[in-house]
């Protein structure tokens, strides 16, 4: 009575209303095979032509680094990350159009800004997720308020994960390094900002955010 909606664990409550017709056509063109349950409903399933579509998708996305650029670029563009990180989010968005914009060291520098205000926006989203100590409401914590999150949520780990967890925290240190010197301009090192600095730090911040996105929710 109140339409059409696909139940899935992949897809939000609020996302699962649908155009019924839109499925039937997958159904038709043997990417689902469609069955019945005992009180009617249809139950679906991909076929193995479905499966091999997808893995063409995939493939049509370019060369293997395009295609993991592109997949972590999806999940941030989707309605879940940024329903569950706004400000990190907007903060990214920011620093990555300015990107292709940045021919001076101001960019270059404002660049750097936006990322740590991103990571900064990220672990607290984080942390209103999974409250913890009150020592961790300093903001500009982000590494501490980091470990602290990936440690409680995956306490009962076994140790190649719990390995793979403290690869993560340093990658995160060394990001946030990375987006440290960028916004100080590298004026500690004694070196001039290139395009390809703030090409590393937007990209890195991106997989640092996806990593622990994905740790942290799976």
């Amino acid at each position: 009575m109140g339409g059409d909606h696909l139940i899935h664990p992949g897809i939000p409550a609020d996302k699962r209303s649908i155009y019924y017709g839109d499925v039937e056509i997958l159904v038709s063109t043997g990417l689902l095979h469609m069955g019945f349950s005992s009180r009617g409903s249809p139950n679906f399933d991909v076929t193995p032509l479905g499966y091999r579509y997808y893995e063409y998708v995939k493939q049509s996305l370019g060369q293997a680094p395009e295609r993991v650029e592109k997949t972590i670029r999806a999940l941030l563009d989707s309605d879940s990350f940024r329903n569950a990180y706004p400000l990190a989010y907007s903060k990214w968005l920011s620093a990555e159009e300015l990107l292709w914009r940045s021919d001076t060291k101001e960019h270059f520098t404002t660049v750097g800004h936006l990322c740590r205000e991103a990571f900064q926006e990220f672990a607290d989203a984080l942390i209103a997720q999974h409250p913890l100590a009150e020592e961790l409401t300093d903001k500009a914590r982000t590494i501490g308020r980091v470990r602290a999150i990936l440690t409680a949520v995956t306490t009962n780990s076994g140790p190649t994960h719990s390995t793979f967890i403290t690869t993560l925290v340093n990658y995160w240190t060394a990001v946030n390094d990375l987006v440290q010197r960028q916004e100080h301009g590298a004026t500690k090192e004694g070196q001039d900002l290139n395009w390809e600095d703030a090409r590393r730090v937007v990209f890195s911040t991106l997989f640092a955010m996806y990593e622990v996105h994905k740790t942290v929710t799976s």
